[in-house]
C-alpha cells in the first residue's frame, strides 16, 4: 500500500468513524435515503435483483418480487450503515443488538480438542458475526475475499478487527488450517457465491435453480476432523439479529462433502425463504 493509499485510507476511517457516532435512528433514516437512491436512481444490480428473485420464487407474481426488491435495498443499506455503526459500538450493545443463542456448542467442541468451521451465507447482517470472539475463549477466524480497492480493503480490516476477529484470506485458507489443525479454532466459511471453479464444485437443488456450492469448507472439516455448524442468522426487527448454531452431523460412517454441503444448503434455503428480502441477490449467483 502506498503512502497516498494510506493517508487516503485513514482520511475516510476517521470520516467514516465521524458517521459512526450518530445515533442508530439517524443512520436507518440514511439507510431509507441511501436504498431509495439505490433502487430508483443508479438502479444497482436491479435487473439482477429481479431476475434472482422471479428464479428463487417463480410462483410469485410481479407484484410481490417488487416488494420484495425493495425490502431488500433497504435491507441491503440497513447492512452498510450497521457495520458503519459497529465502529463506535460497545461490545455489550452490538450482543444485545446480534445474539447468538448457543455460543457454549462451540466451546464444548473446543474443550473436546476439536477445530469447528462455520458454515454461512450472505444472510441478514453477516458482517456482525465480528462479534462472536468476544463470546469464545479461543482464536476465531473469518475466511474473506481481498477487495480490489486497498482503501475500502484497509477500512474493512479495521472494522472487523475491532471486536477480536482474525481475518484469513481464503486463498491462504486451506494451508494455514491443516498446518495449525492440533490448535483448536473456530473458522467461519460464507460459502453461498459462485464459486469460480464449477467442476470441483456440488451441484444441488437450491431455491429452484440447479445451484453449485464451494466444497472448500467441506472438504477442510473432513481432512482435519473438525465439528461443523451451521450459523443460522434470522432479523428480529430492524437492527436486531438472532443466531442459532446448528451442529452438522459428520459422524456417521463415511459422511461425504455432499451430505455436510446438503445439510447446509438446506438450512440456508430455510433461511432465505423464512425471510426472503435478507439475502444478498445483488450477487449474481447463478451466472454459470
Amino acid at each position: 500500500m502506498g503512502w497516498l493509499t494510506k493517508i487516503l485510507s485513514s482520511l475516510l476511517f476517521f470520516l467514516t468513524r465521524l458517521i459512526s457516532l450518530l445515533p442508530l435512528r439517524w443512520l436507518y433514516g440514511l439507510s431509507s435515503f441511501v436504498a431509495f437512491i439505490l433502487k430508483r436512481v443508479v438502479r444497482y444490480r436491479k435487473d439482477v435483483v429481479i431476475q434472482n428473485l422471479s428464479r428463487a420464487f417463480p410462483d410469485l407474481r410481479y407484484k410481490e418480487i417488487q416488494k420484495i426488491a425493495g425490502d431488500f435495498y433497504r435491507h441491503f443499506s440497513d447492512v452498510f450503515l450497521e457495520v458503519i455503526k459497529s465502529m463506535s459500538m460497545r461490545g455489550g450493545e452490538l450482543r444485545k443488538r446480534f445474539k447468538v443463542e448457543n455460543p457454549e456448542l462451540l466451546i464444548q467442541y473446543h474443550k473436546q480438542g476439536l477445530n469447528i468451521i462455520g458454515l454461512t451465507g450472505h444472510v441478514s447482517n453477516w458482517e456482525w458475526l465480528s462479534i462472536v470472539p468476544s463470546l469464545i475463549p479461543f482464536p476465531c477466524y473469518t475466511l474473506y475475499k481481498p477487495l480490489r480497492s486497498k482503501t475500502a480493503e484497509g477500512i474493512m480490516t479495521r472494522i472487523r478487527h475491532h471486536f477480536g476477529m482474525k481475518l484469513l484470506p481464503m486463498t491462504h485458507a486451506a494451508r494455514h488450517i491443516i498446518r495449525n489443525k492440533n490448535q483448536s479454532a473456530f473458522y467461519i466459511f460464507i460459502g453461498d457465491q459462485s464459486p469460480a471453479n464449477i467442476e470441483n464444485a456440488h451441484r444441488f437443488n437450491f431455491l429452484n435453480q440447479s445451484t453449485s456450492f464451494f466444497t472448500g469448507g467441506a472438504k477442510l472439516a473432513l481432512a482435519i476432523n473438525a465439528a461443523v455448524v451451521y450459523i443460522s442468522i434470522r432479523k428480529v426487527s430492524r437492527g436486531f439479529y438472532n443466531v442459532r448454531l446448528i451442529p452438522i452431523d459428520t459422524s456417521k460412517q463415511n459422511c461425504s462433502e455432499t451430505d455436510i454441503l446438503s445439510t447446509y444448503s438446506r438450512l440456508l434455503q430455510d433461511d432465505i425463504i423464512s425471510q426472503p428480502s435478507d439475502w444478498l441477490w445483488s450477487h449474481k449467483r447463478w451466472k454459470h
